[in-house]
This record gives structure tokens, C-alpha cells and sequence, in this order.
């Protein structure tokens, strides 16, 4: 009987993680380039239902990656990016709020950054100007299905 219950009480502690995991700049790379994640204003993660993470250099080649279907939405436990206002921190990507602007680059030339805060978003846009946009709005921007 002991060992049964030890044998559950292993299987079911065992489960699988949505978490994000922080990014080692300058060594992680990015899963759909290939590129070096090195720039702490940017970043993505895709954490499957599984526990797999996919990290990327910047928030437009996780949508990339959705995009093309290497990762398939169904698939996915959770989606986060780096808070552009506080570098290296991870942020849920659905509730993000996002500022595409030409003065302020990201990696890949999509020139799109994320914020927790709505509030530092708009800060950034007043400062570099540009648009801001919602989760939903980049998923259709990107033709994610």
C-alpha cells in the first residue's frame, strides 16, 4: 500500500509546467532564427501544455513561429514576452500591450516591443511615437490562426 501511494504522490508531482523560465542572455537562442537573444528590452517565450520551452529574441519571431504553424495554438500553455520597460522581466503575452514604432527597433525589424503596463506603453509611445496594439490585434497583423 505504501508503495502505491508513493508511486501517485511521484506520477502527479511530476506535472508538467506552463511557467516561463528567465532567458540567459547572450547564450539562449532564439528558436526560429537562430540568433543570439542579447538585448534585455526584447524577447518571447512559448511554454507548451507539455512543459517545452521555445525561446526568441524578440516578441515578432514568436509570432513568426505561430504564424508558420511551429507551434501550434492548441499546443500552447502560455505565452510571455519581456516587459521592454523592465529588461529581462517575462510578462504574460496575452495581456501585454504592445507599441510598434520605428524609433524604438527591435531585433528582427518589426520594431515591436511589449508592456506589462499599459501606462509605460503609452510613456514609450509618447516618447518614440507609433502604434499600440493588443494580443488579438497582433495575432491578426501576423496571420496566427
Amino acid at each position: 500500500m505504501l508503495k502505491i501511494i508513493l508511486a501517485i504522490t511521484l506520477i502527479t508531482g511530476f506535472s508538467c509546467s506552463t511557467d516561463p523560465e528567465p532567458i540567459n542572455f547572450g547564450s539562449d537562442q532564439c528558436t526560429l532564427c537562430k540568433m543570439n537573444i542579447s538585448d534585455t528590452k526584447f524577447g518571447a517565450e512559448v511554454v507548451t501544455k507539455k512543459g517545452k520551452i521555445h525561446k526568441y529574441d524578440a516578441a515578432e519571431c514568436m509570432m513568426n513561429a505561430l504564424s508558420l504553424g511551429n507551434i501550434s495554438m492548441d499546443d500552447a500553455g502560455g505565452y510571455y514576452v519581456i516587459d521592454a520597460a523592465n529588461p529581462k522581466q517575462l510578462t504574460n503575452a496575452v495581456t501585454a500591450v504592445y507599441l510598434i514604432s520605428e524609433k524604438f527597433p527591435s531585433p528582427m525589424g518589426a520594431d515591436l516591443s511589449a508592456f506589462s503596463k499599459r501606462s509605460d506603453a503609452e510613456s514609450y509611445q509618447k516618447q518614440f511615437g507609433g502604434e499600440l496594439k493588443s494580443w488579438d490585434e497582433l495575432l491578426v497583423k501576423f496571420k496566427v490562426k
